[in-house]
């Protein structure tokens, strides 16, 4: 701890890596508590979060039937889900109790590992990209959060749902393994999040000068291409309502990542004025 006391500006390579330890320290604890914490209450992090998609009445259906029945749309409506999940090994419900109480702990303490991550780096900068960065943080957890509540209440429901009423014949019962159910529900949750980051990449990238505008904006139709057959495949029917519900959030993701990019080429110019 000595280390972080001197001057950032005669710490030598060594100093550094022992600050950055005691960083990954603090985020290693912080989420080993929050973990704990998730082991305390099992019951409601498996029945109202891990298993609530499973149930005919999880709030994104109810919304979906409402809709539906609104504008005389079918097939938006689910009354039975028809699959069971099951254990294979004996130890397997002990594991995942820990595996998911762990990944609760990463998802709900990433906005500490981003504030470490900005106290780490923060010597090294200017007082206006300090106050830069700080923004960027605070957007980058938003945007991380609004993806993992995207993924989890519309994403994940319709593609687990998809996957496990998908069926080759009448004479072949739906029972899936719990740890297939949960790998696609938190790779969904977490992978959504990462991809709802689209923007801050773009960011980072026209600051170091490797994406333009003018390539985001050349490529648009493509982008549009890839979240309309995203939509398809998650959505559980073919209706333009279900895919205009999917594809409109990843296709704004696009045209903010341009805005950024535009915003970062403009102050560039204007700096070399």
């Amino acid at each position: 701890m000595a280390a972080i006391k001197k001057n950032k500006d005669e710490m030598s390579f060594m100093d550094h890596l022992e600050e950055l330890r005691w960083h990954l320290v603090r985020i290693a604890i912080v989420i080993l508590l929050l973990s704990v914490v998730f082991l305390v209450y099992p019951q409601f992090i498996f029945d109202k979060i891990i298993l609530a998609p499973k149930s005919p009445d999880f709030i994104t259906y109810r919304l979906f039937c409402d809709l539906g029945e609104r504008f005389n749309i079918s097939g938006l409506c689910y009354t039975t889900l028809d699959y069971k999940l099951v254990y294979l090994d004996l130890s397997s419900p002990f594991l995942l109790y820990i595996k998911i109480a762990f990944m609760a702990g990463v998802i709900f303490a990433f906005p500490y590992i981003l504030w470490e991550i900005w106290r780490f780096v923060k010597p090294a900068l200017h007082d206006n990209e300090k106050n830069n960065l700080g923004g960027v943080i605070l957007v980058a957890t938003l945007l991380f959060y609004v993806g993992a509540m995207f993924g989890y209440f519309l994403m994940a429901p319709f593609s687990i749902n998809f996957l496990a009423t998908f069926s080759l014949s009448s004479q072949i019962e739906n029972q899936f393994t719990f740890d297939s159910y949960l790998g696609i529900l938190t790779g969904m949750v977490l992978w959504t999040g990462v991809i709802f980051e689209i923007p801050m990449i773009a960011y980072f990238l026209a600051k170091l000068g490797l994406l333009g505008r003018d390539f985001l904006a050349k490529n648009r139709k493509y982008a549009f291409v890839v979240a309309l057959v995203l939509a398809a495949v998650i959505t559980p029917s073919g209706d333009a309502f279900s895919l205009f519900l999917v594809a409109m959030p990843l296709w704004l993701l696009y045209e903010v990542s341009i805005v950024v990019v535009k915003v970062v080429e403009r102050k560039r110019l204007k700096s070399l004025e």
